[in-house]
């Protein structure tokens, strides 16, 4: 057992959409229209057919775990990371790395660690609160300013968006959540964001960080 658990070499992944001589950067309008970011398991010395292995992606906000895979020929090994889970992580760092089960009883190896760096937005958008009773979902964030818009998107069973709103001033916006987004998603764990987008033009939209809800 000892021999087999020094036998890997378990280098650091690669996030394939990412920029820069060290691949460690990512800016989201590079990927602005993917449904996912592409993580790359690289065939590392010691890999092997039935190998089982899982990427895990951890901003300072969240640690998401991509479902295990097993190991057919060994070749480097594509995970997907969500788009909103990259959206989450905008103006921050974000550590990759992903663990190896050799077999079945043996312990987890952990491998070294792509420290990734997700550009920053030209608003810092704080995501937004949802109210006791889930009806209204507000959106507030720091040098609100007018000449923009808002909407909220709903990622539950099905992603829903709630219609645009204009800021006005720097007040607070309530949104309307339907109690059928609410109940199609009982017993489950939403993400809600708001994107902020200035009017009349063509620019991209500005995503918000997400609040995550168990229903």
């Amino acid at each position: 057992m000892s021999t087999e658990t020094h036998a890997l070499n378990l280098t650091a992944p690669k996030l394939l959409e990412a920029y820069g001589t060290d691949g460690n950067r990512l800016n989201v309008n590079d990927v602005y229209t993917n449904s996912h970011v592409n993580v790359q398991v690289p065939k590392y010395v010691g890999m092997l057919k039935g190998q089982t292995i899982r990427v895990r992606w951890t901003s300072g906000r969240y640690v998401y775990e991509t479902q295990t895979s097993t190991v057919g020929t060994p070749a480097p090994q594509v995970f997907r990371i969500p788009r909103i889970e990259v959206i989450d992580a905008i103006g921050g760092l974000v550590a990759l790395n992903y663990s190896v089960r050799t077999a079945s009883g043996l312990p987890l190896q952990i491998s070294k660690a792509l420290t990734l760096r997700v550009d920053p937005q030209p608003f810092d958008l704080v995501e937004p609160r949802l109210s006791e009773d889930r009806k209204i979902v507000t959106v507030k964030f720091l040098n609100m300013t007018t000449g923009f818009t808002a909407k909220v998107r709903w990622h539950g069973i099905v992603v829903r968006d709630t219609e645009s709103k204009p800021i006005l001033n720097d007040s607070s916006i309530p949104f309307s959540i339907p109690a059928s987004w609410v109940s199609e998603n009982a017993g489950k764990t939403v993400l809600i964001n708001y994107s902020v987008h200035r009017s009349g033009s063509n620019a991209n939209l500005i995503f918000s960080k997400a609040l995550r809800l168990n229903l």
